[in-house]
């Protein structure tokens, strides 16, 4: 299985100018037409970085090397305890840290831009304050805990067993609300024995099939591997069916080479009963739109933090989805910060301009696919284009 890619950083971009917060005004990624983002958002950075984070590789190893552990349980074994009753009990209110605003969150704000803003900021290894964004998006958030356990590996100015503890509990309550993300770094915890915790290898190759049912990617991939390794065939052919990687077939062609008519009709039902159990990968791509409206939002709320305002919190988010929708289908923007600025310039147009297609004016398209300049810039250079262009 190959490695979780990297954190978006300076070093894999070129970067030409840093807006006025601080943030690296540089493409964090391609982008992708709509086809081919739902073929990859799975392996996007914003799907890998709190996997990365837990430090939990290489998961088919580790899967492999407890195989046994994954064997049902003799009749005679005491009947295992349901995964949420092996975590501590903990509410929203008890696991919530106490936090106050800062020059980027406020609590007043959607809670998908603080969720946003976070994001950003842990990019940036601005650890306290994403902290603070995450605290005041987690409670419509629950990926936000995900992360609050990630920025608090990272303070200094606590003891450690205290440090442990927090960074558990974030992981906790998150997983009891079926957030893959943290479910995730259940196993990582379990299997390394992190925070303070006891190694478990039994209860962490739980917490990785939980992952996976819940749509995680990387699990179900190692899962599948496992499977075929220790030859399990009709476990790795459900497995595979269930990822369903219609770019590349050759594992799942290559495994249904070795089966016999017998285990093929044994891999289709235990797939089958896969399905109906993990969720869809309709569900996870929504998940991941929301995620990058999220974002988008964040980026701009930094520099422009009026954009929107008139609008309501579904608005917003309409907006910035159907924007992002479009500038992916145009072909026109290859940079991640070109289809923020084309989402700036079409709210501008929105607002002045109605009717006006921004991507019928060359000008515009140059305007925003030029990232060098920041935000700001670019949309006062923009709305000067508009207004001399539209009078």
């Amino acid at each position: 299985m190959r490695d979780l890619e990297p954190l978006r950083s300076c070093s894999m971009e070129s970067l030409a100018s840093t807006p006025k917060h601080g943030f690296a005004q540089a493409p964090p990624s391609p982008v992708l037409s709509l086809p081919d983002f739902m073929r990859v958002f799975f392996h996007s950075p914003i799907r890998e970085y709190p996997l990365k984070l837990f430090n939990a590789l290489p998961l088919a190893l580790a899967v492999l090397l407890a195989a046994c552990a994954s064997t049902p349980a003799q009749n005679t074994e005491p009947k295992r305890p349901e995964l949420n009753d092996t975590l501590p009990k903990l509410t929203l209110d008890s696991v919530l840290p106490k936090v106050s605003a800062n020059e980027y969150c406020n609590p007043a704000m959607d809670a998908d831009v603080l969720y946003g803003a976070g994001y950003k900021l842990n990019e940036i290894e601005d650890y306290a304050n994403a902290k603070s964004c995450f605290a005041m998006a987690a409670p419509h958030y629950t990926r936000a805990f995900c992360y609050l356990s990630t920025t608090t590996d990272q303070e200094t100015d606590k003891p450690k067993a205290e440090r442990d503890r927090e960074s558990f509990n974030y992981i906790a309550y998150s997983a009891s609300q079926n957030d893959w993300c943290a479910e995730y770094g259940m196993y990582a915890t379990y299997w390394f024995g992190d925070k303070d915790i006891p190694k478990d290898r039994d209860l962490a190759l739980r917490w990785l099939e939980r992952s996976a049912l819940h749509g995680n990617p990387e699990p179900q991939q190692s899962l599948a591997d496992a499977a075929e390794e220790s030859g399990d065939l009709v476990k790795a052919y459900a497995w595979l069916k269930v990822i369903d990687n219609t770019e590349d077939t050759s594992q799942l062609d290559a495994l249904k080479g070795k089966m016999s008519p017998e285990q093929l009709a044994a891999g289709e039902q235990h797939f089958g009963e896969l399905k109906a159990r993990v969720t869809s990968k309709q569900v996870m791509y929504d998940e991941a739109r929301d995620e990058e409206v999220a974002i988008f939002s964040a980026e701009i709320h930094f520099d422009l933090p009026d954009l929107f305002k008139g609008m309501t919190t579904a608005e917003r988010q309409a907006f910035v989805k159907a924007a992002i929708a479009k500038a992916r289908d145009s072909g026109q923007f290859k940079l991640h910060y070109a289809v923020t600025q084309y989402i700036i310039v079409s709210r501008l147009a929105q607002q002045r301009y109605p009717g006006v297609d921004v991507l019928q004016n060359p000008k515009l398209v140059a305007t925003i696919n030029n990232v060098n300049d920041g935000l700001e810039a670019a949309a006062k250079k923009s709305q000067a284009i508009m207004d001399k262009s539209y009078k």
